[in-house]
């Protein structure tokens, strides 16, 4: 006959057996879970990365947004945009 302590005991051990073959098998396994956890972390770094760049254009556009001196500065200085009767000359270093 069993008291609550061996049925305890049963269940607890029956518990560890299913846990076991279920790390065996691969089904939850820690290597599972330290993949997710790595996963996990690349992720939120790549989180940060991007809120940061997002942060930086966004700064970007209410600069050019605010300032007509600065958007005329960009055009010229990144796509050469020029003037009427304003040439560009480049020269070789």
């Amino acid at each position: 006959m069993f008291t609550p302590k061996k049925m305890l005991f049963v269940l607890v051990g029956a518990g560890a057996v299913i846990l076991n073959l279920g790390i065996w098998r691969g089904d939850s396994s820690i290597d599972s879970y330290l993949e997710l956890e790595k996963s996990e972390d690349i992720l939120m770094h790549t989180v940060e990365t991007l809120e940061a760049e997002n942060a930086a254009l966004n700064l970007e556009i209410r600069k050019l947004q605010e300032s007509p001196n600065y958007a005329k500065k960009v055009l010229r200085d990144k796509y050469h945009v020029t003037e009427p009767n304003e040439d560009i000359i480049f020269f070789v270093d």
